[in-house]
């Protein structure tokens, strides 16, 4: 039992330093949570008896000796053997730590080693860093200089360079002006053009760099020597075209004509020496817009090309068209057809040969081409003021002109014909302003101031003679007018056709309303009205194609104010120099000033106008015709003091209007169809006479039924019914 407290005290000594200890470990270092889990699981199995896995025969010696050693007697002895064992125990279980804590010394030493070491050698590195430090920076500074001494003998090789290539400049003018004054030198030579090309180089370099030191020298030899170099291109050109154009100038103008061999050899030996003389021209037109001394040799080369052609074609053109002038003396369409056609292809050819020669300026050319068909205008003008006189001439010549030759031809074929395009411009519109004057004056003589003969006022005979001939049965100033508008629709601008249209149609109703009153006096007012209405139905078909507005603006002014507000400032002198706003000469001058009256005059709608009006009085003169004794009778009675009508007399207007109507209602039937000649339309003109009938007839029935059923059985009224039958239009 002593045995067994001693090791329980023991135990429990031993469990006591252990947790003494740790807790002094634990304040004197700070332990992670892994660390503080495993030194609990050791102080769990040092603490626990069973768990100590100690050899059975160590235990059984330990006992054994210390059964042996200890003899306690006291308790001193006691508690020494207990401190004995405790330390042995101690010894035992520390001794593991001892050496683990012998090792941890040994590593530590060793550690300290390296780490004296490894600080040695960062030292040595230190220093060999220091070294490499310096190394560089004197690489550096190595590698700079010899940058800088190889970026500097760059700069003197680039120098050198340039100044080997600008001093080339300065050098070319020998070279160059010994080629030019070699009596050997070849415009058409392979080392020309590239001279030229240099000489243009050097100059523009002298005058890029007027600071370099003797520029304007070399500026004025290079100069000069440009100078010589645009003589000699100008010289071989200007005799070439000359040389070419001697060789094939005819001996006799007069014997040489467009279709002729010897005109096609005028441009085959142009056409042959174009190509030599474009590529010089190609350089000079290039460079005309930068040196003026290029654009005078351009201009002298065009100059001397238009001369030379000038010499050759126009004489051909004047022979040409007096000819064509002299063969169609009386047929001035064809002539001016056939002359220019000639001179379009004469402008054609033209066209293609100048671009033989040279590459630009279209300008030269369509001088050349104007100075060469301005020939055919100097016949065309005389032509339609002093020869033609005829409306209807003129008329053809601008449909040739416009249909023919602008869209035919000009429209066509481009910028070849733009000059042409011109002169055909002008003579179109010449024509068209004489046009319009013959057309006034036409108008005026023969529509306006037209004596018509006894033939032509013989209606309605003159409409049953031939009936297939409608066009021939038109009164004159109808076939004029409508012979004159279609005429002027195919050639005019639409505002111009537009205001003579006015004219024409005006003119024309009026000879018509002129003719209708000779027509009364010679037949019937029946007949007057018809022929007005047959012809003005005939306009109002005719003109309906033509796609114009037939509408003219007038412009007038009205000086009516001017003669009051004259008479005010004579009557008001006094006022003359007043300063209030009484001043007499202010107020004429407000109130005295025109007035400007703008109207419309719409023809389409006047010949509408004319037309209603013709049917109006028709329709009121056919049935005050038919049923006159009713308009007697109604205006006899209407009267407030008239006696009251008698049943003979109601008996004898209806016997006599019956009477009329059965009498005169197959004639003007008869002549509805003869002026007419259409059932739809004469129908349509009749309806309304028939309505005024019926009306009448209605009111004359009204006045009737107030009498007696005998008495308007004697009178015998017919009724509506009757009447509708009677004057059924068939």
């Amino acid at each position: 039992n002593l045995r067994m407290s001693l090791h329980i005290i023991s135990n429990a000594a031993q469990s006591k330093l252990v947790r003494d200890r740790l807790t002094q470990w634990e304040s004197c270092t700070t332990l992670t949570q892994e660390q503080k889990d495993q030194v609990l699981e050791l102080t769990t199995w040092s603490t626990t008896p069973d768990e100590i896995d100690l050899p059975s025969a160590d235990v059984a010696e330990t006992a054994v000796e210390s059964d042996q050693s200890a003899v306690i007697n006291n308790a001193h002895q006691f508690y020494e053997w207990f401190h004995t064992i405790e330390r042995d125990m101690e010894r035992d279980q520390e001794s593991g730590y001892h050496e683990y804590k012998s090792m941890l010394k040994e590593h530590r030493r060793r550690c300290d080693a390296i780490l004296n070491g490894v600080k040695s050698a960062l030292d040595h590195l230190r220093d060999l860093s220091e070294q490499y430090r310096a190394v560089s920076r004197t690489t550096e500074a190595l590698h700079d200089s010899c940058e800088f001494l190889m970026q500097e003998q760059q700069d003197l090789e680039d120098l050198g360079q340039s100044i080997s290539q600008q001093l080339v400049y300065f050098t070319e003018h020998e070279r160059i002006g010994t080629k030019l004054n070699s009596s050997s030198i070849n415009v058409m030579g392979e080392a020309f053009v590239p001279m030229l090309i240099r000489i243009d180089e050097c100059v523009q370099f002298m005058l890029e760099h007027p600071n370099y030191k003797e520029s304007a020298v070399y500026l004025a030899k290079y100069q000069q020597c440009l100078v010589r170099a645009l003589t000699l291109l100008r010289s071989y050109i200007v005799s070439t075209i000359r040389t070419v154009s001697a060789a094939v100038t005819p001996t006799s103008f007069a014997e040489v004509v467009p279709n002729d061999p010897t005109f096609a050899q005028i441009y085959s030996r142009f056409q042959t020496a174009g190509p030599r003389v474009k590529v010089l021209m190609e350089q000079i037109e290039e460079r005309s817009e930068r040196n003026q001394e290029y654009l005078q040799v351009m201009q002298d080369c065009y100059t001397c090309y238009c001369y030379q052609r000038q010499l050759l074609i126009q004489p051909i053109i004047s022979n040409e068209l007096a000819r064509l002038h002299k063969l169609h003396a009386t047929d001035h369409c064809t002539f001016i057809r056939t002359s220019c056609m000639v001179l379009v292809r004469i402008c054609e050819d033209e066209h293609a040969l100048y671009h033989c020669f040279f590459a630009r300026s279209d300008l030269v050319l369509q001088g050349l081409l104007e100075n060469l068909t301005s020939v055919l205008y100097d016949y065309f003008r005389p032509l339609i003021i002093q020869q033609v006189h005829r409306f209807e001439n003129l008329a053809d010549i601008c449909n040739v002109l416009k249909n023919d030759i602008l869209e035919d031809q000009v429209s066509s074929k481009g910028e070849c014909l733009e000059a042409f395009g011109l002169l055909a411009v002008q003579m179109l519109e010449d024509a068209q302003e004489r046009l319009s004057y013959r057309t006034q004056h036409y108008v005026s003589s023969d529509i306006t101031n037209y004596q018509p003969s006894a033939g032509d006022l013989a209606y309605p005979e003159k409409l049953a003679e031939d009936l297939s001939n409608q066009y021939g049965m038109w009164y004159p100033t109808v076939r004029r007018t409508l012979l004159c508008l279609s005429k002027l629709y195919r050639c005019t601008h639409t505002s111009v056709f537009e205001s003579l249209a006015q004219e024409c149609l005006a003119a024309c109703v009026e000879s018509l309303r002129a003719a209708g009153l000779q027509i009364v006096e010679r037949s019937s007012l029946l007949d007057s009205q018809l022929f007005l209405i047959k012809h003005l139905l005939i306009l109002r078909e005719q003109i309906a194609p033509f796609d114009v507005s037939f509408t003219v603006s007038e412009v007038s002014l009205d000086f009516s104010n001017l003669k009051i507000a004259a008479s005010d400032l004579i009557t008001n002198k006094s006022r003359i120099l007043s300063l209030s706003s009484n001043n007499s000469l202010l107020e004429f001058l407000i109130n005295g000033a025109p007035q400007l009256n703008k109207r419309v005059l719409d023809s389409k709608k006047d010949v509408d106008v004319n037309l209603k009006e013709a049917c109006t009085d028709f329709i009121t003169t056919a049935a005050t015709l038919l049923s006159s004794p009713i308009y007697a009778f109604l205006a006899q009675i209407d009267g407030p003091s008239a006696a009251p009508p008698t049943m003979e007399q109601y008996r004898n207007v209806v016997t006599e209007t019956n009477q009329r109507i059965s009498n005169k209602l197959p004639g003007v039937k008869k002549l509805l169809g003869l002026y007419l000649a259409n059932p739809e339309t004469e129908a349509i003109l009749f309806r309304p006479i028939r309505s005024q009938i019926l009306g009448q007839f209605a009111v004359l029935r009204k006045l009737i039924d107030k009498l007696e059923d005998e008495d308007r059985f004697i009178i015998n009224c017919p009724s509506p019914e009757q009447l509708t039958l009677t004057l059924a239009y068939q």
